[in-house]
C-alpha cells in the first residue's frame, strides 16, 4: 500500500493486539511509526519486534495514558521525529463486561475516558499537524461491531464505541473539504490479549450472543483497516459476517433484537 510509504503514522494502543498488528504491517509498507501505549516495557518489546521486520522506516515510542488530556498534549506536541504526522490511528481501548447494575460504576467513566475521550484528545493534539501537511492525511477510529448494536453485558463499552461513530461522522464532514480522510472500523470479536481478558469476566448471556460469531485474527483486522484507509473508505467492516450483522441491524433491527433476546433466554435457562 503506497499510501503509507514515508508517512508518519501514530498508532495508539500500539504495543499489542490490533495496534501491534497494524504497526508490523505499516512498517513493511514503508511508514514511519510512533507507537503509543501506557507501559514502557511493552512498547520497547513492540518496537523491537517491528524493527526486526523488513522495512527502513523510523519506529518511535511514546509512553502515555491517552485519557490524561494534559499529558497527551504535552507528549504528542514533542514527538521524537522530524517527520510530520500524516495519519493517526486511534486504537487504544479497554473493556470490562458486566450487567448494568453489577459492573463497577467507575467502569463507565474509565471506558469513556480511554475509548472515547482518549481519541478526542489525541485527535485534537495531532489534527493541526495533519492539516498542516496538506491533503492525503487520515484520522482513524477503532470502534467495534457493538458500536453499531448494543448487546447484553456491554453497556459501558458499547456506549463508548457508539460515541466514536458519532465523532467520526461529524469529523468526516469537517475534514472532507480539506482532503483529510476519516475512517472508522467496526471489528467483531478479535483474537487479542484484551479479548482473552474479556472472556474471563463475560456474563454467560454475553457469551451466548457471541457464541456463533467467528473470532478474527488481529492481523486480518489490521490488514482490512489499513486497506480501507488507503482506499479512502469511511466505514470498514473487516469480514463478511460483520458486514452481514451490520446490514441486518440497519435494515431489520427487530429481528436482530429478537435473536439476541432468544440467546439470553437460553443462557438463563428460560
Amino acid at each position: 500500500m503506497d499510501f503509507f510509504k514515508d508517512k508518519m503514522v501514530v498508532v495508539t494502543g500500539g504495543s499489542s493486539g490490533i495496534g501491534l498488528a497494524m504497526a508490523r504491517q505499516l512498517h513493511e509498507h514503508g511508514a514511519h511509526l510512533t507507537l503509543v501505549a501506557r507501559t514502557e516495557e511493552a512498547l520497547a518489546a513492540a518496537r523491537d519486534e517491528v524493527q526486526a521486520l523488513p522495512g527502513d522506516g523510523e519506529v518511535h515510542n511514546v509512553a502515555l495514558d491517552v485519557s490524561d488530556r494534559e499529558a497527551v498534549f504535552e507528549k504528542l506536541a514533542a514527538l521524537p521525529s522530524e517527520h510530520k504526522v500524516r495519519v493517526l490511528i486511534n486504537n487504544a481501548g479497554v473493556t470490562m463486561p458486566g450487567t448494568f447494575l453489577d459492573i463497577d460504576p467507575d467502569e463507565f467513566r474509565r471506558q469513556m475516558d480511554i475509548n472515547f475521550f482518549g481519541a478526542v484528545w489525541c485527535t485534537r493534539a495531532l489534527l493541526p499537524e495533519i492539516l498542516d501537511g496538506g491533503p492525503d492525511g487520515n484520522v482513524t477510529f477503532m470502534s467495534s461491531l457493538i458500536g453499531l448494536m448494543g448487546v447484553f453485558g456491554h453497556s459501558a463499552y458499547s456506549a463508548s464505541k457508539f460515541a466514536l461513530k458519532g465523532l467520526a461522522e461529524s469529523l468526516r464532514c469537517e475534514l472532507k473539504p480539506k482532503g483529510i480522510g476519516v475512517t472508522v472500523c467496526y471489528p467483531p470479536d478479535t483474537d487479542t490479549p484484551q479479548h482473552e481478558f474479556e472472556k474471563q469476566h463475560m456474563p454467560p448471556e454475553t457469551a451466548a450472543i457471541g457464541g456463533n460469531a467467528k473470532c478474527l485474527s488481529a492481523d486480518l483486522v489490521a490488514q482490512k483497516t489499513l486497506a480501507g484507509i488507503a482506499r479512502g473508505c469511511f466505514d470498514v467492516l473487516p469480514d463478511g459476517s460483520s458486514k452481514f450483522a451490520a446490514t441486518m441491524n440497519r435494515l431489520f433491527p427487530g429481528i436482530v433484537r429478537s435473536t439476541f433476546d432468544s440467546d439470553v433466554r437460553k443462557a438463563q435457562g428460560a
